[in-house]
């Protein structure tokens, strides 16, 4: 049984033009989407939707999209998904597809006839499709890579007591890639015990052990060094940084420790810095920091 990237980015690659009547509502309920299909949308009632892309700033979202990925590419560990955002992505772009599609038949022009000046308007929306088609595969990809790496970790941690497994999975991946991880971790550890472990004495069969010198299972590598932008701009509800703080020679900066040297440094903001990426997870996750 093989289970390809490709099952799960199909409807980015299918043309079609078959779109509910109600196209300009949207899910009221989970920001995921089945299989990604955004056709698979249910209309909800006309209220604030945190998925309606409406009521978000496409250029916002464009450049919070690739944020993510950047992270997501330099990052030792597979990070929260963004369902809200990821969805307003794949429903513009299933919009924007359609869209295409009748300019190119000709459905909104009194001349059905495209001229070659009508015609690059259109090329220049198509490559501008190809751009986000290719951002979200290549950040869905990345996501796979990472979820087939550390397949045993993510397992154990499913595994936790009182759900909280589950739930910390349901977080951290979309519904899709939760199913994919679990189908991808029965097929290894099925392959695993037919090719190796059935052979062995019981015990020795575990393949989570960690009570050795050398752990059996595969985590990230927190203390990775990477390269970080200090980019500032979170503010609270009283439209302060509460982190933020200034230096000796009064410039403002974020304060981070290094714990095995405990020492304190400081970030500033517009800096480039090569760090530890456990010194600075923090601040990544609340976007005061970009990796690159």
């Amino acid at each position: 049984m093989s289970i390809d990237i490709d099952d799960i980015l199909a409807e980015l690659d299918r043309d079609t033009t078959a779109v509910e009547q109600n196209a300009s509502s949207y899910p009221d309920q989970s920001d995921r989407t089945q299989g990604n299909d955004v056709s698979q949308i249910r209309p909800a009632d006309k209220a604030v939707d945190p998925v309606a892309p409406t009521q978000f700033n496409k250029i916002d979202d464009y450049q919070k999209l690739i944020t993510h990925w950047k992270n997501e590419r330099m990052s030792p560990e597979l990070l929260p998904y963004p369902h809200h955002l990821m969805t307003r992505t794949l429903i513009r772009i299933q919009e924007r597809i359609e869209l295409i599609e009748t300019l190119s038949m000709g459905y909104l022009e009194d001349n059905q006839e495209l001229t070659v000046d009508s015609k690059l308007p259109l090329l220049c929306m198509e490559a501008e499709l190809e751009r986000l088609k290719f951002l979200v595969r290549s950040f869905i990809r990345c996501r796979l890579s990472k979820i087939d790496k550390y397949s045993i970790y993510l397992r154990q941690q499913s595994e936790l007591p009182n759900n909280a497994g589950l739930s910390r999975l349901d977080l951290l991946m979309s519904k899709e890639e939760v199913k994919y991880h679990m189908k991808h971790s029965d097929i290894l550890l099925k392959l695993f015990n037919n090719a190796v472990l059935k052979h062995l004495p019981e015990e020795l069969q575990a393949v989570n052990d960690t009570e050795g010198s050398i752990s059996m299972i595969d985590e990230p590598d927190w203390n990775k060094t990477v390269f970080i932008l200090v980019c500032g701009g979170v503010v609270d509800e009283s439209g302060i940084d509460s982190k933020l703080t200034t230096d000796d020679d009064g410039k403002h900066c974020y304060s981070v420790i290094i714990e095995d040297l405990n020492e304190e440094i400081y970030l500033l903001i517009g800096a480039v810095y090569v760090i530890r990426y456990s010194v600075i997870r923090d601040l990544m996750t609340e976007g005061r920091v970009v990796l690159i």
